[in-house]
């Protein structure tokens, strides 16, 4: 029976039985983890509250054949604020998606985890302006697991898109920008309202923490990350030799 040490991130809870809860947590150091607590919904649990959706611990488990089992927890950051306010609570629960999807294996990526603990850090401290700091999360993440999306260069054509006239489209399956000339090229692509491209350029260059609040934030960003995470997701990432060149 091996046993480990390492800090998580409660990503999701479930009731199993009549006192016991499925846990998955993203670890610092063996990625994504399902895991049993035992008797945790017990009035005299010794784990009490610590095991949230969202808080951050110190576990100890150890591994068993399709679950392992926790032992002992200690809270390290709960992030009471993000799972008692609806509009938090709503934006860690997309980022947590993004997380299933494009780093739901077993591999170990400690940015993935400082990133994850950044963005709810962000989410608790910020006033306002939740989903700009989701939107972040998601581009950030697609970097690190190797989508970064294309907003340079035309996927097409590749006209600077800094030249290009607007309106410019957002095709999620080859992951980047179409010209107006191009669009027809993706048959899944959006149009992007004027100013968008510019707010993702700079939700991926600036630190979490430092993403944009106020009314400037659009429904159109948090629709462009959406649909790049989830068509990059395994099983529905279409990879193509020269991501800049349809033809």
């Amino acid at each position: 029976m091996a046993v480990y040490r390492s800090k998580g991130i409660v990503l999701r809870s479930i009731r199993y039985g009549e006192a016991d809860r499925i846990l998955d947590l993203y670890t610092r150091d063996f990625g994504l983890v399902s895991a049993i607590a035992k008797g945790i919904r017990r009035t005299r649990s010794r784990f009490g509250a610590r095991l949230e959706p969202f808080s951050c611990v110190d576990f100890v488990a150890y591994h068993g054949r399709t679950l392992d089992t926790v032992t002992q927890a200690e809270v390290l950051r709960s992030f009471r604020n993000v799972r008692e306010d609806l509009s938090r609570f709503e934006a860690a629960a997309g980022m947590v998606r993004s997380v299933r999807a494009l780093s739901g294996g077993d591999e170990a990526d400690r940015r993935v985890f400082n990133l994850l603990y950044n963005g709810l850090d962000a989410l608790e401290r910020r006033g306002s302006s939740f989903g700009s700091i989701e939107a972040a999360f998601g581009l950030k993440l697609s970097v690190i697991a190797g989508y970064a999306p294309q907003l340079d260069n035309c996927l097409s054509c590749g006209a600077d898109l800094e030249e290009a006239a607007e309106l410019l489209y957002f095709a999620p399956t080859f992951g980047g920008v179409l010209c107006p000339d191009c669009r027809s090229q993706a048959g899944d692509a959006f149009p992007m309202p004027p100013g968008t491209l510019g707010q993702l350029r700079a939700l991926i260059e600036k630190p979490i923490r430092e993403t944009p609040s106020g009314n400037g934030f659009g429904e159109s960003i948090l629709r462009v990350v959406h649909a790049h995470v989830l068509a990059h997701a395994p099983g529905n990432a279409l990879r193509i030799a020269n991501p800049r060149r349809l033809s």
